[in-house]
C-alpha cells in the first residue's frame, strides 16, 4: 500500500510539473494587450524566451520583453527590454547591441543598464530507506551557482520597425570579450513580433 500511494505522489508530482512547463511556454509567448490610465495609453506586449544550448557561448539565456505604448493611431511607440544571463566566467556583456535584419544591420540606442551578479544556492538531496522501509529525503550538501545579468532597454525607431515588418529573419547580437554572442529570432516569435507591431 506504500509503495502504490508513493507511486501515485511520484505520477502526481511529474504530471504537475509538466503542466507548469507548459502554462510557462504558453505566457511567454502570448500578445497581452491593457490599458494604462496613468499615461492615457494601451500597452501591447510579447515577452520572448530564448535558452541557449551551445557549450561553448557565454550565454546562459536572453529574455526579451517588446512593449508597444499606444497613445493614438498616429503616436506610438516600440520599447525592447532585454534580460541576458552569462556564465560566471565570462567577459563582462559590453555595452551595444544590434539587431541584424535579413542582411541590414542596425546598432540599437541603449537607453538604460544594469549590470548584475546573481549567486543561486541549491541543496542536495538524497533518498533514504529507513528501518520501517520508508523514503526519508536528506539534505547531503548544497552547490552555489554564479550568472551575470545585464539589463538593457532600448526604443525601436520607426526605420527598424519597418524593416521588421518585411523581414524573413531577425537576429539580437551583443558582444562579451572574445565571445560573439547572436541570438536567432525563431519563426513563430517573429511572426509574433509583427503582429504586435500591426496592433493598433
Amino acid at each position: 500500500m506504500k509503495k502504490s500511494a508513493e507511486n501515485k505522489k511520484s505520477v502526481f508530482v511529474a504530471l504537475c510539473l509538466v503542466c507548469l512547463t507548459f502554462s510557462a511556454c504558453h505566457f511567454s509567448n502570448r500578445i497581452i494587450v491593457q490599458d494604462d490610465i496613468v499615461y492615457s495609453t494601451k500597452r501591447v506586449e510579447l515577452k520572448t524566451y530564448h535558452k541557449d544550448r551551445d557549450r561553448r557561448s557565454p550565454l546562459i539565456y536572453l529574455e526579451q520583453s517588446f512593449v508597444k505604448k499606444i497613445k493614438n493611431k498616429d503616436d506610438a511607440v516600440l520599447e525592447l527590454y532585454d534580460e541576458l544571463a552569462l556564465k560566471n566566467l565570462s567577459f563582462q556583456l559590453e555595452q551595444k547591441a544590434f539587431m541584424i535584419v535579413d542582411d541590414k544591420v542596425f546598432p540599437l540606442s541603449i537607453e538604460t543598464a544594469e549590470y548584475e551578479n546573481i549567486k543561486s544556492v541549491r541543496g542536495n538531496t538524497e533518498n533514504i530507506l529507513t528501518s520501517d522501509s520508508t523514503n526519508v529525503s536528506v539534505v547531503t550538501g548544497y552547490s552555489e551557482s554564479y550568472k551575470k545579468v545585464t539589463r538593457f532597454s532600448y526604443i525601436l525607431s520607426d526605420d527598424l520597425i519597418n524593416e521588421i515588418k518585411k523581414s524573413n529573419q531577425v537576429k539580437m547580437r551583443y558582444y562579451a570579450g572574445p565571445d560573439m554572442i547572436t541570438v536567432l529570432m525563431k519563426n513563430r516569435n517573429l511572426k509574433k513580433l509583427k503582429d504586435l507591431i500591426n496592433k493598433a
